[in-house]
């Protein structure tokens, strides 16, 4: 996936349809935005994939990036727009996105050739293009042609062109459809480093903006919870009797050494729409795109790691979440801080998908199919995986920028060490389920503030991070 692609490429295809796409779609009556907005809203309804969705969106992207005229078909001129557009595109997005579009033209040939009363069917400006791209295939061109890659993408593509041409047709809006974006922008191999590692990181994913928007949003909640804490001090009322009486407020957990510092607090979607909506058209695109399938929120959480802050011990997370109902959980890391390894940035287990096969006494029980790894039950490292097994683990640091994001299940193996900066280093971690195992999010969280101190909700979640 070329790095930052789904952010230049938003800021740039907006820029497009709203200075460029307000000419007439050939000669149709209506204009290159409305055409667009319908290709994209029938590919929608028919439930294609984010990545045909976008290219239905962005077909003739090459029309709005030629210096030929309105409409260079009337003059007798092929301007060759889904060679142009694809190319512009495959800058940006994956194949996937960019070969439908540039086999959008071939499609129309093939059908034209291969389906009878196609061509009937084709609007005048169509017929007079299809001539200056040169007819219908031959019997050798349409063999060709469907032996390709994408060429049934491109043949579903073709008929939504077809059929967006209705003047009185109603759409969403362009940013209703590039919100599919940061989904489409996930490559193949992205996609199978995740399903054998179970973790990828996504370098440059975040604008600066958004990645100010976190850091705005974590200073906002963390000066709450830093109230609430200095509440229960003055009150002289656990933190726990007060977070029972307060469903809608961050769950907030303080450092065991310091009743008034934050280890961490939870709850962050559940009290803040903002970033709800941040991350429902952000990141659950993505995990579904990773997945294959639709994910919710499961829990959420910011650690804030201070200065000689302690490490969290090698664990895997479904050590903790095997106590509720999901049998497999996904979560997305965003560093609001920078995470380097002077303050104790994340750590991965490189290559573990054999692990558990030539280590069989290693593993604890399998959960369809996925490796438990023996870990610790009870005591000050509760959840850790057991020392031998973590040794023989071998293990990465994994540095991050607030613009990166980092995607990782609940089977992967994963540490940090302490913070041996002089500055405090914070990191969300959002956690989801696929949506065929339920709503849980405010279960949990309501199950969480009636029983705080039960000790499964904390395993692997030490509250002792000022030193040893």
């Amino acid at each position: 996936m070329p790095e930052q692609a789904s952010i230049s490429a938003v800021d740039e295809i907006t820029q497009i349809y709203t200075e460029r796409a307000t000419s007439r779609y050939g000669l149709e009556d209506i204009n290159q935005l409305q055409h667009a907005l319908q290709s994209a809203a029938l590919a929608e309804t028919n439930g294609e994939a984010p990545a045909l969705i976008l290219a239905a969106l962005l077909h003739d992207v090459g029309h709005m990036i030629h210096k030929l005229g309105e409409n260079p078909a009337e003059e007798g001129v092929d301007d060759r727009h889904e060679i142009l557009g694809a190319k512009w595109l495959a800058k940006r997005l994956p194949a996937a996105l960019a070969e439908p579009v540039r086999m959008h033209v071939e499609a129309k040939r093939y059908l034209c050739a291969t389906e009878p009363g196609y061509m009937d069917k084709l609007a005048p400006d169509s017929v007079l293009t299809l001539k200056l791209q040169g007819g219908p295939m031959s019997e050798s061109e349409t063999a060709a042609f469907i032996a390709k890659d994408y060429a049934d993408e491109a043949i579903r593509l073709r008929r939504y062109d077809e059929e967006a041409k209705d003047p009185a047709m109603e759409t969403p809006p362009l940013e209703h459809f590039l919100r599919y974006l940061p989904a489409a922008a996930i490559s193949n191999k992205e996609r199978e480093t995740f399903r054998r590692d179970g973790v990828v990181v996504l370098r440059g994913f975040f604008s600066e903006a958004e990645a100010a928007t976190f850091n705005r949003l974590s200073s906002e909640m963390g000066a709450s919870a830093d109230l609430l804490l200095r509440e229960a001090i003055y009150s002289g009322k656990p933190v726990a009797e007060l977070l029972a009486t307060r469903p809608d407020e961050l769950i907030v957990v303080p450092e065991a050494a310091d009743p008034l510092q934050i280890c961490r607090f939870e709850y962050l979607l559940g009290s803040r729409p903002e970033f709800k909506n941040l991350i429902d058209t952000r990141i659950a695109p993505v995990i579904e795109a990773l997945t294959g399938e639709a994910f919710i929120p499961f829990k959420d959480k910011e650690n804030e790691k201070h200065p000689g802050g302690g490490a969290f011990g090698p664990h895997q997370d479904f050590a903790a979440y095997k106590s509720f109902g999901p049998r497999y959980n996904v979560t997305a890391m965003i560093s609001v801080d920078p995470a380097t390894r002077e303050n104790g940035c994340l750590e991965f287990a490189k290559d573990w998908a054999g692990f558990p096969d030539n280590h069989a006494d290693a593993v604890e029980e399998r959960i369809d199919g996925r490796a438990l790894l023996r870990f610790e039950n009870g005591g000050p490292h509760n959840g850790d995986i057991a020392p031998e097994i973590a040794d023989a683990l071998d293990w990465q640091t994994v540095e991050t920028a607030p613009s990166d994001l980092v995607i990782f299940d609940s089977f992967a193996p994963h540490r940090s060490s302490p913070n041996e900066s002089n500055t405090s280093r914070r990191a969300m971690f959002l956690t989801f389920n696929a949506e065929r195992e339920g709503d849980w999010y405010e279960r949990y969280y309501a199950e969480k503030r009636a029983n705080f101190d039960d000790p499964k909700f904390h395993v692997s979640t030490p509250t002792v991070h000022a030193g040893d």
